[in-house]
């Protein structure tokens, strides 16, 4: 199946369930990624064919409000804000019977023949409980069925889980441990539980595939979909960006400056690069908490796909960095689209998408990376 669009065409009534969606609020960071824009694409191109369509989401900060075709049931603050929120985990992530009964009132009023289910962090398991007692059409299209935020690259066994979870979410109480263990093996039986009863489960990659697999999901249920992404090149902003190139090797990162993403990493290993090569310049194509001002660094801001593929146009190298295992992350389809060399970190599905068409990284530190970036520019 090439899109959601295409594997939802037919249905009637379609209602996309994600944590968070446009309209944003103005003047507050948003946690954009490749599953939200995906059904911002899906929502558009029911809208533009005429087809029936809605939106039930988290509020982002509890500042965005609904709309026509919005329903907010709600609120989302991300856990890096506070230990406090990390602490909450278990809470959140379990049942929420507020937006349970709000999901309910909902589905009934809007009755949708099917109900596309995307990333739903601090949404608990209430949506896809009441989509499935209203006995509606369910596809899951999530990247883990892990505590974490990322899993790692393997499917953990129970016993992993009741070792090691307490320390992936960064607590370290004695006494909390085994119950966090404990909590992630109910949690995961209970998502395969509900998910085997769905009517498909997306998967983005062989190695999605695999990990998904291993947690016990049916292979029957699973429908390969790679994450589609449609950007277009802005010619005034390309000559913009032309001009702030000049006649430097351009290294592009485009994505939230987390941890998680590796964008600390990159920063450190730019310094090392800038210490031997003076001809070289960062774009940053992105918003988030980890941004420093350094010398020939430019920060871009969030760029529009409209306008994104401008960006990868004056790309010498597209450096992605992330430290954790992803799904299919849609920069390096772009980069490649582009035939932009990538230079990125052995984890998740990279081996798989990039091949021989860049550089894998086998030591995830800023030396590493360094070192590999420097070596694809002396290509």
């Amino acid at each position: 199946m090439s899109s959601l669009f295409e594997l939802l065409k037919k249905e009637q009534k379609v209602c996309i369930i994600t944590t968070i969606y446009p309209p944003y609020p103005e003047n507050v960071e948003t946690f954009r990624g490749g599953v939200t824009e995906m059904q911002e694409q899906l929502y558009n191109e029911r809208v533009e064919n005429g087809m029936d369509v809605f939106v039930i989401s988290l509020s982002l900060y509890g500042k965005s409000r609904d709309t026509d075709k919005v329903y907010r049931v709600g609120t989302y603050i991300p856990y890096g804000k506070s230990k406090f929120r990390r602490l909450m985990f278990p809470i959140l992530e379990f049942f929420n019977p507020l937006i349970f009964f709000r999901l309910i009132r909902i589905l009934n009023k809007e009755n949708p023949s099917c109900i596309e289910y995307g990333s739903s962090l601090q949404f608990s398991i209430a949506p896809l409980v009441a989509a499935l007692l209203l006995k509606k059409k369910v596809f899951v299209r999530n990247d883990w069925l892990c505590p974490n935020l990322y899993a790692k690259e393997h499917s953990c066994s129970d016993v992993e889980r009741m070792k090691e979870c307490a320390n992936c979410l960064g607590i370290t109480n004695i006494f909390l441990k085994p119950f966090v263990g404990l909590y992630s093996v109910l949690m995961l039986k209970l998502k395969r539980f509900l998910w085997n009863r769905c009517s498909g489960v997306i998967v983005q990659s062989s190695y999605h595939k695999q990990l998904l697999e291993g947690w016990g999901i049916k292979p029957e249920k699973m429908i390969m979909m790679p994450p589609t992404s449609v950007i277009y090149e802005d010619p005034i902003y390309t000559e913009e960006l032309i001009k702030l190139k000049k006649d430097k090797i351009a290294l592009v990162y485009i994505g939230r400056l987390t941890e998680e993403k590796g964008f600390d990493l990159l920063l450190d290993s730019f310094r090392r690069i800038k210490q031997k090569r003076s001809d070289v310049l960062l774009l940053v194509a992105g918003t988030g908490d980890l941004r420093r001002d350094m010398d020939d660094v430019e920060y871009l801001g969030w760029v529009e796909k409209d306008r994104l593929g401008s960006v990868y146009k004056v790309a010498d190298i597209v450096v992605v960095p992330t430290v954790v295992p992803e799904a299919h992350p849609a920069v390096v389809d772009d980069a490649l689209k582009y035939e932009k060399p990538v230079v990125a970190f052995r984890v998740g599905a990279l081996e798989e998408m990039i091949g021989a068409r860049g550089v894998l990284v086998e030591e995830i530190s800023a030396d590493a990376l360094a070192e590999a970036v420097m070596g694809e520019m002396d290509r």
